[in-house]
């Protein structure tokens, strides 16, 4: 069996590619990286022996020869002047359909995100949305929709870290939007994501979509509670709020830009009954994680 695996370099492609070569030791695992990352990767131990240097966007598919299972992990959060949503999601999956026979028909997993849909105010989440539906529209497909995925150092945990260093300045007290606090987040370890994308990538019976959140679900306000320098929440109402994160997107671009605004805005929970059948155990909690990163 030989599985391909494309952005494995990224913040989940690495581990994936990790958990690959322990699980099917027999087979050939591949992992893409663009060229510009060959050498950071090639630093690796057990990466240097297992990567290949190829740009979906610009090399010829030809290049990864017979694939059984191609496994996409590519996708970003913000757009850059180089890469937009649209080519990101929408674009990449209309190249994997269209070098698929070439490929050898390999089935085809591709990680999405929890929360996306045609129609939903955020960019980010509608071209997920767009993408997924053109991959479901053929057999053989698996699309993994993981809520916020728990890795070190993760983009979630970098604005908490900020918040944590913010807190230093206003003695403990943070102000926040109040229509946000209430927002729930189920975040999932990426031990447990990454061992169901391994066993997807079996001739499995199970086709369609899977939702993947970890065991523990939180307000904004509980994991902000989580923040060893936050000694007090201090909500603002939304009349104000709006313009106050006008301000701090301007002055503080790192800490949240307009995109995740509108994600804050929104449930990103979902069930984990076909998970935990799937995996044939429980969902693992994620509440040592974030104290772990925060501490």
């Amino acid at each position: 069996m030989r599985i391909v695996v494309l952005g494995a370099n990224g913040q989940l492609g690495t581990p994936l590619l990790k958990r690959l070569l322990q699980d099917y030791p027999q087979a050939q695992v591949v992992g893409c990286v663009r060229e510009r990352s060959m050498a950071a990767v090639k630093a690796d131990a057990v990466m240097s022996q297992h990567v290949l240097s190829f740009n979906p966007f610009t090399d010829n598919w030809a290049k990864l020869g017979k694939v059984d299972v191609l496994v996409n992990c590519i996708g970003i959060i913000r757009e850059t002047a180089a890469l937009d949503f649209a080519q990101a999601h929408a674009g990449l999956t209309s190249l994997m359909l269209q070098h698929r026979k070439r490929l050898g028909n390999p089935r085809l997993l591709q990680l999405s995100a929890l929360g996306a849909a045609v129609h939903s105010p955020s960019r980010f989440l509608r071209t997920k949305a767009e993408a997924d539906e053109a991959l479901l529209a053929h057999p053989n497909v698996v699309v993994v929709r993981p809520s916020i995925v728990c890795t070190p150092n993760t983009m979630l945990s970098r604005k908490l870290q900020l918040l944590k260093k913010l807190c230093r300045l206003t003695f403990g007290a943070l102000p926040f939007p109040a229509h946000l606090l209430q927002t729930k987040l189920q975040p999932v370890l990426v031990e447990d994501l990454t061992e169901l994308i391994s066993r997807l990538c079996l001739q499995n019976p199970y086709e369609g979509t899977v939702e993947v959140a970890g065991k523990d679900t939180f307000s904004l306000q509980q994991l902000l509670a989580l923040v060893p320098t936050c000694k007090k929440v201090v909500p603002i109402p939304k009349a104000f709020s709006d313009a106050a994160l006008q301000v701090v997107t301007w002055l503080f671009h790192a800490l949240l830009d307009k995109e995740q605004q509108v994600l804050l805005q929104q449930d990103n929970i979902a069930g984990t009954t076909v998970c935990e059948k799937l995996l044939g155990r429980e969902m693992a909690g994620t509440v040592l994680f974030w104290k772990s990163e925060l501490k």
